[in-house]
């Protein structure tokens, strides 16, 4: 399915966007779905309130990056804003996002509410939630990090986000978060074990990642199936591809072992789930004897 040598045809670029967010692969704001000039221009004559109201409300993945995208735009220097987003930090309504293509969020994948297609845009913040956006609204206005909303922070956690906002809103010196250290990961977007779980677990069969791939191929390659030769491009329209290499380097394995299919991948994680850990010379995984 793939080369050998897959870190050779595996172009990888990673650079910061807005603040906690970063790209895998590729992404532009073209991938976005249900998504036009005029929403855009609208989203960026909104007011600091109705912004507010829009973040509690948005749907689609296309009206999050607007408020996102118009907030920073318009909004760096208000302080009443960020001190009324910083009060939707404990608001934990969730929606469930559409159009969420090349969105990547790691616990979304695992969860089976996003499909993941190999590249796109990574975000720590689980937009999912009012809480999410609110921060990751926050740390893009500001480019400060107190700390993310997961989709299992706790009631207190995110009480305590919110004092740590507050706080820094009202000229108190608060400390920074400190991610944990991944040294030497050659993919660091790929490398917290949420991600490697989301990765398994992405591997794994699934309708819609089938009907994407064929999607790919008809409408790029005017293919109805996969070529049998290896080596076609075509091969990257199925997100696999990308996903058995990301598999591959965690673990340090430079050659692709067509062995390693998705039933051992997911019994090598249900395994050693608990006993992998970080070598930080080598930059990848190791489990633990």
């Amino acid at each position: 399915m793939m080369k050998s040598k897959y870190l050779s045809v595996l172009l990888l670029i990673s650079f910061n966007l807005y603040f906690s967010q970063r790209l895998l692969t590729s992404w532009s704001q073209q991938n976005i779905e249900n998504y036009t000039k005029e929403m855009y221009d609208e989203a960026q004559n909104l007011s600091s309130s109705q912004l507010l109201e829009k973040n509690l409300k948005d749907q689609y993945w296309s009206e999050v990056f607007l408020t996102l995208n118009a907030s920073v735009n318009n909004y760096t220097k208000d302080i009443d804003y960020q001190k009324s987003l910083a009060q939707q930090i404990t608001n934990t309504s969730e929606t469930k996002l559409k159009g969420t293509s090349r969105l990547i969020i790691w616990d979304r994948i695992s969860s089976g509410d996003i499909l993941f297609e190999g590249k796109g845009l990574v975000f720590e913040n689980d937009l999912f939630l009012v809480a999410g956006r609110a921060n990751q609204i926050l740390q893009s206005l500001t480019r400060k990090n107190f700390g993310f909303v997961t989709i299992n922070s706790s009631k207190k956690e995110l009480e305590d986000l919110k004092g740590k906002w507050l706080d820094y809103l009202n000229n108190k010196f608060v400390e920074e978060y400190k991610p944990i250290d991944l040294g030497n990961s050659k993919i660091p977007e790929i490398s917290s074990l949420s991600a490697f779980k989301a990765l398994i677990i992405s591997v794994q069969p699934n309708s819609k990642k089938d009907q994407l791939t064929k999607s790919c191929l008809k409408k790029i390659y005017k293919l109805d199936e996969m070529p049998k030769e290896k080596g076609s491009s075509a091969m990257y329209c199925n997100p696999d591809t990308y996903t058995y290499s990301y598999l591959a380097m965690l673990i340090d394995d430079e050659k692709f072992d067509e062995t390693k299919n998705a039933d051992w991948w997911m019994k090598f994680w249900n395994d050693n789930q608990n006993k992998l850990t970080w070598n930080s010379t080598k930059g990848y995984y190791e489990v633990k004897k």
